[in-house]
């Protein structure tokens, strides 16, 4: 009697450790998103939030994300209060090791940054470091020679319309809607870049087990064919499509 009564206690104690959430459950990671419109509106909204939930849906593990503004989420993974930040366009060069963070091994979509000239201005990719020509003050970096940096895309985009600076270089995702809005029948459109845009790292980071975790997870999302049907709204071949 006391052996059953021991068996039956050690098979209750068995099934309350094998079923306990905390025990079952994986790892948890924690995940910052930077709040921009389409890519991640909220916590409810977006391209990246989309991502997120299949990435822990593909991958077992529990993801714990913010969406705040880029700087703070920038911030929040050099400063390691989180395990990784998303997105960010690979900067040219960033194989030398500089930066205060680091880039994962996958990419996660990719971004066609567009020259948008005016239509009677002979500029090509490999010329435009000799003209008048403007960026998002946030992206200066990204060029090899010095250029412009504004703070309003719409404006760029019309001074290029009347002739007032050369050329504007920025994403076609978020350029075109405007031009076809305000009808800029005066520029023209050519591919500058193709960009990679990668998960970011703490510094250290890369190689590590959290780029593993996603590069593991990443991949089976691009073989189930999750990962493309996710990313089909902002990632797209480039359009040689003129105003």
């Amino acid at each position: 009697m006391l052996r059953f009564t021991k068996n039956i206690l050690c098979s209750a104690i068995l099934a309350v450790v094998c079923t306990s959430p905390a025990l079952a459950a994986g790892k948890t990671w924690k995940a910052s998103l930077a709040q921009m419109p389409v890519y991640a509106e909220s916590r409810e909204k977006g391209v990246l939030v989309d991502f997120i939930k299949a990435l822990e849906k593909a991958s077992g593990d529990k993801i714990e994300y913010q969406v705040v503004p880029f700087p703070r989420s920038m911030n929040d993974v050099q400063e390691k209060n989180v395990d990784f930040h998303l997105p960010l366009i690979q900067m040219p060069g960033s194989e030398t090791g500089t930066e205060k963070f680091d880039y994962s091994t996958a990419t996660i979509f990719h971004v066609n940054f567009t020259l948008y000239s005016g239509k009677n201005v002979n500029i090509t990719p490999a010329t435009a470091s000799k003209f008048k020509v403007e960026t998002d003050a946030a992206h200066t970096d990204y060029f090899n020679f010095p250029i412009t940096p504004s703070t309003s895309l719409e404006g760029s985009l019309k001074k290029v319309d009347a002739g007032r600076i050369d050329a504007f270089v920025f994403a076609d995702f978020a350029s075109d809607p405007f031009v076809k809005q305000a009808n800029l029948t005066h520029l023209k459109r050519q591919l500058y870049k193709r960009f990679d845009v990668k998960i970011v790292l703490p510094k250290g980071g890369r190689g590590g087990p959290t780029d593993k975790f996603l590069s593991d997870t990443i991949a089976k999302m691009v073989k189930s064919g999750e990962m493309s049907r996710i990313m089909a709204p902002i990632d797209t071949p480039f359009d040689n499509w003129q105003p």
